[in-house]
């Protein structure tokens, strides 16, 4: 008996947590234009903001964390397409200290790529007005600093250069 009432325990908590719905897509309004923001970009602590974006090129905001494997994967994949996505200015946000992101940068040789930004979210200010869940989370705006797209999780460079379209 006691072991039932363990089983319909954990099937109606499963089945609880399963119907739960995020409610951040339907918050994604509050992003509709790229947000203000300033960091610090590795490797050599510039300051960066959403000024020093160009007008009419499209944006990414990535947050990452640099011992996530998903991250890892996906950074691997921009890295593959250098070349389609050249012309997207990206900004690689994480709240882990400068230090690791620094070394992640240089681990993966981000420097071949001039359109990526390396930030240090300094107490985590982007995440927390993004109310970010999970990592890699990317905010894709189109080249007139609109919402096009929001994804969490591994996605690929081909979907997200579907939503700059």
């Amino acid at each position: 008996m006691k072991k039932l009432s363990l089983l319909i325990a954990f099937v109606v908590g499963t089945i609880i947590v399963q119907a739960q719905k995020d409610s951040s897509a339907k918050n994604l309004s509050k992003f509709e234009n790229i947000p203000s923001f300033n960091m610090y970009t590795v490797p050599d602590s510039a300051h960066f903001s959403n000024k020093n974006l160009k007008a009419n090129k499209p944006f990414i905001i990535m947050f990452f964390s640099p011992d996530c494997e998903h991250c890892q994967k996906e950074t691997k994949e921009l890295l593959a397409y250098k070349n389609e996505l050249k012309d997207i200015q990206i900004l690689m946000a994480s709240p882990s200290s400068y230090g690791m992101v620094k070394q992640f940068y240089e681990d993966y040789n981000l420097s071949t790529m001039p359109n990526i930004k390396l930030g240090n979210d300094v107490n985590y200010a982007l995440g927390s007005l993004f109310q970010l869940r999970t990592f890699p989370s990317m905010f894709v705006y189109d080249h007139t600093g609109k919402l096009a797209k929001a994804f969490v999780g591994n996605i690929g460079v081909p979907t997200i250069l579907e939503a700059v379209k």
